[in-house]
């Protein structure tokens, strides 16, 4: 079935007069279109998103190295990664995930009722409710927050495997009527901006875009010493970083967000620097090009 698939995508290739290649995954979940690469001996761009690296061998990876290949990594964790796996390290760009604002004005007010009725602290959570997340980390330390008698909500937004263990253990904790599970929603961004504060406890994490959507609408931010987290959020600057599963210090960087009004100014205001300065939809556009151009002026 590959065999076939490959020879027909090579056909339309040559129809259509292809110059180059641009694989969205990374190349062992795309690698037929490495073949056709190599068969009409064209550039080929493939994009490193996550860490899920598996596939990739050693035969594999001497077959890349006789294909004109270049790998766009969204950020240095993801390329450290894929170096360690055997790709050449210069043949790799690192070119962040360009940040493009959405429409949240196509969210009904009365979705974010349950929020914005609410006069306390408003924490918010977006993403999978999935292991990698880190999402009991975040409930035990909101917990502790609880145990503060600090007047506060913790607002979780997605779906995904680990709702019923999670709403198992907060049951545990016993702050089941602090926590609100909101469900998985096409368009946060209207909740993100109803909230104080979003946390990103991730104990595996590529990026997280979700910083930049709350940096975007002028919500502090904190996150975890993970993966490409630390790329986003310089600590101090535009937001906190704790260590994946310190608590405390969890806890401590929390309070400081929602008490400190000052600090809060601070963190959004350089939230939204490093939006302009690293992530704007111009830079990622001329990166891109660049790595383009390059492929193909060796090409020629």
């Amino acid at each position: 079935m590959h065999r076939v698939t490959i020879s027909k995508l090579t056909m339309l290739a040559r129809e259509k007069n292809i110059d180059l290649i641009h694989l969205n995954n990374q190349v062992v979940l795309n690698y037929m279109g490495v073949f056709i690469t190599k068969s009409l001996g064209i550039p080929c761009i493939s994009h490193l998103r996550t860490f899920n690296s598996y596939g990739l061998n050693k035969n594999k990876v001497d077959y890349l190295k006789k294909v004109n290949v270049r790998y766009v990594a969204i950020s240095e964790k993801i390329k450290h990664h894929w170096v360690e796996r055997g790709l050449d390290s210069k043949k790799i760009d690192v070119i962040y995930n360009v940040y493009q604002p959405g429409d949240d004005d196509a969210l009904p007010d009365k979705d974010i009722s349950s929020m914005s009725k609410y006069d306390g602290y408003k924490i918010i959570f977006v993403g999978r409710l999935i292991e990698c997340k880190g999402i009991p980390f975040l409930l035990k330390s909101f917990e502790q927050i609880i145990n503060n008698n600090i007047n506060a909500k913790l607002f979780l937004v997605g779906d995904g495997e680990e709702e019923n263990k999670l709403k198992k253990y907060i049951s545990e904790l016993n702050i089941k009527q602090h926590v609100v599970f909101l469900g998985y929603r096409s368009n946060p961004q209207s909740f993100i901006r109803n909230a104080d504060l979003l946390v990103f406890p991730s104990s595996e994490e590529g990026f997280g875009r979700v910083l930049l959507e709350a940096m975007d609408v002028g919500t502090p931010v904190i996150g975890t010493r993970i993966g490409g987290i630390p790329e986003i959020i310089e600590h101090g600057v535009n937001g906190f970083l704790v260590d994946y599963g310190d608590v405390d210090s969890l806890k401590r960087s929390i309070i400081a967000i929602l008490k400190d009004e000052s600090l809060r100014l601070k963190m959004i205001q350089g939230g939204n620097e490093t939006i302009n300065s690293k992530f704007r939809v111009e830079l990622y556009r001329k990166k891109l090009e660049n790595v383009y151009d390059t492929l193909l002026y060796v090409a020629n």
